[in-house]
């Protein structure tokens, strides 16, 4: 089955961006102030202040259901401290294997700047050569929406819309080139298709939900060369305590396959062999306990919020279901599909899963739309980042509705890589959609179609 539809993004909150003078210097910095031998480039500094505050924002978020932006005053000390504690946490992280960071950002007048770290500091830098707005003209190249129009719920008491006009398919490496010259602007695309290894990204707007996998890279794709994290906040760049332990133990994961969505009273949902036969398949590999998988009219709510939390050291939660993401109200309206109930993001704020404050687990998300949800500046607040600020220490989360078939092939792949071959998760998602790449080579909606969002991996 081809893969599946995804809904466009819907612009958030306003602006964060405005320049505020900053105190601890007499300079005032403005986006167009040169470097100077001193100081890193001003630009820079703005970014590094306006994801702080969006880091805030965000956790305030998940708290409270509200989006309030802090004070845009940072002390110039601190932001100084900030870059240096970058470089200084890839060099750690470099000793697992050799680690850069992308961070984002978009002046007020619309301009995608990104730079490029490693462990002696910023190594690149470029801007787009016009203002940003959003990925939907790659997406709308790939042909999500055309191609799964037959796979999303339609309302009870509503009538399923016809397909769409059956138009040739179209090669979007065009669209590709064009999204990688803004995301790797400048230098720093040739600088990245010179190396190897792991590359985190702190995102702006919706620059976390690209399909960085099928990104040209000279002669190859940023697959073959880099696995990607998506990182929530610039204190998972810059803090050493922030790092995920892969202490993964599968068979005492919690295994959920296509549930029983029959008797849901809102929606009809197709039904999903592939996330059945994949549940299934990862229980029989790995020897999870009958008990701890969960199908058909097992796979309730109840069943699986007692299961996350009632298991000691959680290593694993794999949810290969329906999911809808709402880009209006994402922890209320965006859930994962269960039967009698679904779980939706604002569970994740009220359960509080105790035991996730010791033990952070591997949650994979393979449904559709999981790494969606709202649109602000300082990136998507969805599931993914609910997952992650519940305690989960990883999220492998979907980039648009996928495919029942291609999901399947590319989470065995990913379990396999990752539980038997001993990989860092973000490695082991890269060496997976390398295989799904040569099943589904000419169709990067198929084997791209899933991120890695969370805290970058270490060894336990």
């Amino acid at each position: 089955m081809p893969p599946l539809s995804r809904r466009r993004f819907i612009e958030g909150a306003a602006s964060l961006t405005a320049i505020a003078p900053m105190s601890g210097r007499a300079q005032t910095i403005t986006p167009d102030a040169a470097p100077t031998a001193a100081l890193p480039d001003p630009r820079l500094l703005l970014a590094i202040r306006d994801h702080l505050g969006y880091s805030v924002g965000f956790r305030r978020k998940f708290g409270t259901g509200i989006y309030s932006a802090p004070g845009r005053v940072v002390p110039q000390s601190q932001l100084l401290m900030t870059v240096r504690s970058i470089a200084h946490r890839l060099r750690l992280l470099s000793t697992e294997q050799p680690t850069c960071a992308l961070i984002h950002w978009r002046e007020p007048g619309g301009r995608l700047h990104g730079w490029l770290f490693d462990d002696t500091g910023a190594i690149a830098t470029g801007s787009s050569a016009e203002s940003y707005d959003s990925m939907a003209f790659l997406l709308d190249a790939l042909r999500v929406d055309a191609r799964t129009a037959t796979r999303a719920p339609i309302k009870r008491g509503a009538t399923r819309p016809p397909p769409p006009s059956v138009t040739a398919p179209t090669d979007p490496r065009a669209q590709f080139a064009c999204a990688r010259d803004q995301l790797l602007p400048g230098a720093i695309g040739k600088v990245l298709a010179q190396g190897r290894g792991r590359l985190l990204i702190l995102p702006v707007r919706d620059t976390g939900s690209a399909p960085y996998a099928a990104m040209p890279l000279g002669d190859a794709m940023l697959a073959d060369r880099w696995s990607t994290v998506i990182l929530p906040d610039t204190e998972m760049l810059a803090d050493p305590r922030r790092v995920f332990e892969t202490r993964l133990n599968p068979r005492n994961a919690l295994v959920v396959g296509n549930p029983d969505l029959s008797t849901d009273p809102a929606y009809l949902w197709s039904d999903l062999p592939g996330a059945a036969e994949e549940a299934t398949a990862f229980a029989k590999i790995f020897e999870v306990p009958p008990t701890r998988v969960l199908t058909g009219k097992a796979a309730t709510r109840e069943r699986v919020l007692a299961g996350i939390d009632d298991y000691g050291e959680a290593s694993i939660v794999y949810l290969a279901t329906h999911g809808l993401a709402n880009s209006v109200n994402p922890m209320d309206g965006s859930f994962i599909a269960l039967a009698d109930g679904h779980l939706y993001g604002r569970d994740l704020r009220t359960k509080r899963l105790e035991a996730w404050a010791a033990w952070h687990p591997l949650v994979i998300l393979s449904a559709c739309q999981t790494a969606l949800g709202k649109t602000f500046d300082g990136g998507t607040y969805g599931v993914a980042r609910g997952w992650v600020a519940a305690g989960a220490g990883q999220v492998v989360a979907s980039l648009w509705n996928v495919s029942d078939t291609a999901t399947q092939l590319l989470m065995l792949r990913f379990a396999d890589h990752a539980f038997v071959k001993r990989k860092l998760p973000e490695e082991a998602l890269r060496l997976a959609q390398l295989d799904a790449r040569s099943a589904f080579g000419n169709d990067p909606a198929a084997w791209a179609s899933f991120t890695l969002f969370g805290a970058p991996s270490a060894v336990g």
